[in-house]
């Protein structure tokens, strides 16, 4: 009878124990399941076409179920075009273990490349004039041609176009003046491509660089100087910070500004061609999903995007000097 009740009590005990064990593997399971999973966005600085673009990626990842706060973490960050506050961004996006990390621009993809040498974070960029000359290790369009943590989209701006257009506008147009950013891959890789657009259709591109954006008013006003008829600005995040004071020199002169960069159509400005950068974001921010899906990165290359966006700001001609013709493209 004792015997009988001490038997009884030990598989009460087993019992006790086996489901204690599997209410805490299922707890596990459940805590497994639930592990809610991290995105980093990481931009260079707080302006129109960066802004436009995360908004596009904040858009996709909310359509594909990737909610902050809700079914996953997203945390931005910004360095504010300050280079060491980026590099200590991109070592607390690794440290902090993300599951995949978003660059916005040319600058913060290169900080966390950089950083992520040893591909700790899945990393997806956007925003990039030309990532094959960003120093990254992306030589080409397909998957074998990049490092295997290292995904995203080139959207280098219609540069040509963009004199085309303006030649169109004033079919004697000669010179030009362009502020630019030497220690930036993603302004020379423009200029360069000015340079040879202005050789063909006869235009002096007289180029001044500049370190930083408190130089740019400067610079540009020198240009102004020189006799140039229009001031343009390709895809260079130095100068675009300061492009108020671009603005400002060309409206001192009465002349146009152009540029690559549809967002500042203001004063002096006379017409942006460039890309739709919400648009970018948003298909950054689907592939973004894609990998959190489980999408394996080993298929995917690295391809030019530029939805294209023309802006004209018709109120710019009632301050130039010259005669400039938009009749062709105002309502385009």
């Amino acid at each position: 009878m004792k015997f009988s009740i001490i038997a009884r009590s030990i598989i009460a005990i087993l019992l006790t124990a086996g489901i204690l064990l599997l209410l805490d593997l299922e707890n596990r399971q459940s805590s497994k399941k639930q592990k809610q999973v991290k995105i980093a966005i990481f931009k260079i600085s707080s302006r129109i076409v960066l802004d436009e673009t995360e908004k596009g990626v904040i858009e996709a990842l909310n359509e594909r179920k990737y909610v902050d706060g809700k079914t996953c973490s997203i945390v931005r960050f910004c360095a504010e075009g300050d280079l060491p506050t980026g590099n200590m961004i991109a070592q607390n996006i690794i440290n902090s273990k993300f599951d995949v990390v978003i660059t916005i621009s040319t600058p913060a993809l290169q900080i966390m490349a950089n950083a992520n040498k040893e591909g700790k974070v899945k990393h997806v960029f956007c925003a990039v004039t030309d990532p094959y000359v960003s120093g990254v290790g992306i030589t080409g369009t397909e998957p074998e041609q990049r490092p295997e943590h290292l995904i995203g989209i080139g959207s280098f701006q219609p540069v040509e176009r963009a004199f085309e257009i303006a030649k169109l506008m004033n079919p004697g147009l000669k010179k030009v003046g362009t502020v630019w950013c030497t220690s930036e891959t993603c302004s020379e890789a423009c200029v360069k491509l000015a340079r040879e657009k202005c050789k063909e259709l006869g235009i002096e591109l007289v180029e001044m660089s500049v370190e930083s954006s408190i130089q740019v008013l400067e610079t540009a006003m020198s240009l102004t100087m020189r006799g140039v008829e229009a001031l343009w600005v390709g895809g260079d995040n130095v100068v675009e910070s300061g492009i108020d004071q671009v603005i400002n020199a060309a409206t001192r002169a009465r002349i146009p500004l152009f540029t690559n960069n549809p967002y500042n159509i203001y004063g002096n400005t006379l017409f942006g061609l460039g890309a739709e950068y919400q648009e970018v974001g948003k298909i950054a921010g689907n592939l973004s999903a894609d990998i959190l899906d489980g999408k394996q990165m080993n298929d995917i290359g690295v391809k030019n995007v530029v939805p294209i966006n023309l802006k004209i700001n018709p109120d710019a001609l009632n301050n130039l000097k010259e005669t400039w013709d938009i009749s062709s493209f105002e309502n385009k």
